[in-house]
C-alpha cells in the first residue's frame, strides 16, 4: 500500500525546512528557498540532517550541471523534468547562472503546485526569471517558454501526465534529464515502471536520476521503516528495490543500459566530495555524530543511468559523474 497523498505532501514541507536550515548555515547557496518557508516554521536542524541535506543537494547539482554543461548551449538542446518537485528551486538557480535548459518542467500534486505557483508569482525575483508564461489550471500551473509547473498524479503517468507534457511543448527528440528525489520510494513499482518505459520508448535520449532510500532489512533500516510507519508513511518502492544493485538492475531492465551507477550518500560524501570541500563543510558547525552519520548516509543513495535510441550513444552520457 502506498502512502496517502496528504502524508507524502507533508514530506515536501519537511524537506524544504531542512534545506533552508542548511542554506542559512552556509552549507550551500540558494537565495530562493526562503520564500517557501514561513518564518515561524524555520528552524535549525541537527548537524547530521544538515550534512545529509548538503550531500543530497551537491550530488544532484553535480549531475544536473554536468548534463547541462555538456552542451555548448543547453537553452537550445537540453530539457529537465523534475518529478514530485515540491518546492524545489533548481530552475531559478540555473537561470541565474545562465545554464538553464530549453525547458524545465516541475511536476507535483495540485495542492503543492497551487501553493508553489502563488509563492513564485508573489516573489519579484523568481517572477522576473520566469520569462514568457501564463497561469493555467485555475492557478495551479505555470506554462512558460522556459519553465512549466504542472499538476498531476504520477501514478496516472500515461493518461494524465504525458498529455500535459506534450501540451506545454516537451520535445521527445531533445536530450532530457528526469529527476526523482525521494519519489519512487513512495510509489508501487508498477507505476514507476510506467514512467521508465515511457521515457525509453518515447524520448530519444535521456538520463534518469533517482535519489532514494536503501537497505531496509538491517537493524537501522528496520528502525527507520518502523518510525515512518508510525507517521503512516509506507515505502513500497524501498521493499521492491532495497539495494544499490537493485537500483541499477531496475534501470537496466527498463532499457537504461548505459552507464548505470548507484552510490550511497556515505560514499558520495567520503569519496566523491573533494577533500578541500569536505574541509570547508567540517567548519560550518560542530559535528560529532560520526557513527550516526555513517549509518544514516549508508541508507540513502543516488542512482542514475542513460538510454539512447540513436545508433551511437551521445557524448554527454559519458561525461555524467560525481
Amino acid at each position: 500500500m502506498a502512502s496517502d497523498k496528504v502524508t507524502v505532501q507533508g514530506t515536501n514541507v519537511d524537506a524544504t525546512v531542512a534545506r533552508l536550515s542548511a542554506i542559512n548555515l552556509g552549507y550551500f547557496k540558494d537565495p530562493f528557498t526562503t520564500a517557501f518557508v514561513k518564518m515561524r516554521s524555520a528552524q535549525r536542524k541537527p548537524p547530521i540532517i544538515n550534512r545529509g541535506t548538503y550531500t543530497r543537494f551537491s550530488a544532484i547539482q553535480k549531475l544536473v550541471t554536468s548534463f547541462l554543461r555538456s552542451s555548448p548551449n543547453p537553452a537550445l538542446d537540453r530539457q529537465i523534468i523534475c518529478l514530485g518537485a515540491g518546492f524545489d528551486t533548481r530552475f531559478f538557480m540555473l537561470k541565474v547562472e545562465n545554464i538553464q535548459p530549453k525547458l524545465h518542467i516541475d511536476i507535483d500534486f495540485p495542492e503543492v503546485t497551487s501553493r508553489k505557483a502563488q509563492i513564485i508569482k508573489k516573489n519579484k525575483e523568481m517572477a522576473g526569471l520566469l520569462g514568457n508564461h501564463v497561469l493555467a489550471a485555475g492557478g495551479s500551473e505555470i506554462h512558460g517558454d522556459e519553465y512549466c509547473l504542472l499538476s498531476g498524479d504520477l501514478t496516472q503517468w500515461n493518461s494524465e501526465i504525458v498529455p500535459k507534457l506534450m501540451n506545454v511543448g516537451f520535445d521527445p527528440s531533445v536530450p532530457t534529464l528526469i529527476l526523482a528525489e525521494l519519489v519512487y520510494v513512495y510509489m508501487p513499482p508498477e507505476f514507476v515502471q510506467d514512467i521508465l518505459v515511457w521515457s525509453v520508448s518515447a524520448v530519444t535520449s535521456s538520463v534518469m536520476i533517482n535519489y532514494d532510500l536503501i537497505n531496509p532489512h538491517d537493524s537501522f533500516g528496520k528502525m527507520m521503516m518502523d518510525n515512518l510507519k508510525m507517521r503512516k508513511i509506507m515505502l513500497p518502492g524501498l521493499l521492491a528495490y532495497p539495494s544499490l544493485e537493485c537500483q541499477k538492475k531496475r534501470f537496466f531492465d527498463s532499457g537504461y543500459v548505459l552507464n548505470a551507477t548507484a552510490v550511497t550518500m556515505l560514499d558520495q560524501y567520503e569519496i566523491h566530495t573533494p577533500l578541500e570541500e569536505r574541509h570547508r563543510v567540517s567548519k560550518v558547525e560542530m559535528f560529532d555524530e560520526v557513527e550516526e552519520w555513517q549509518l544514516m548516509a549508508s541508507h540513502y543513495c543516488i542512482a542514475w543511468a542513460c538510454q539512447s535510441r540513436d545508433s551511437l550513444p551521445q557524448d554527454w552520457m559519458s561525461k555524467l559523474s560525481l
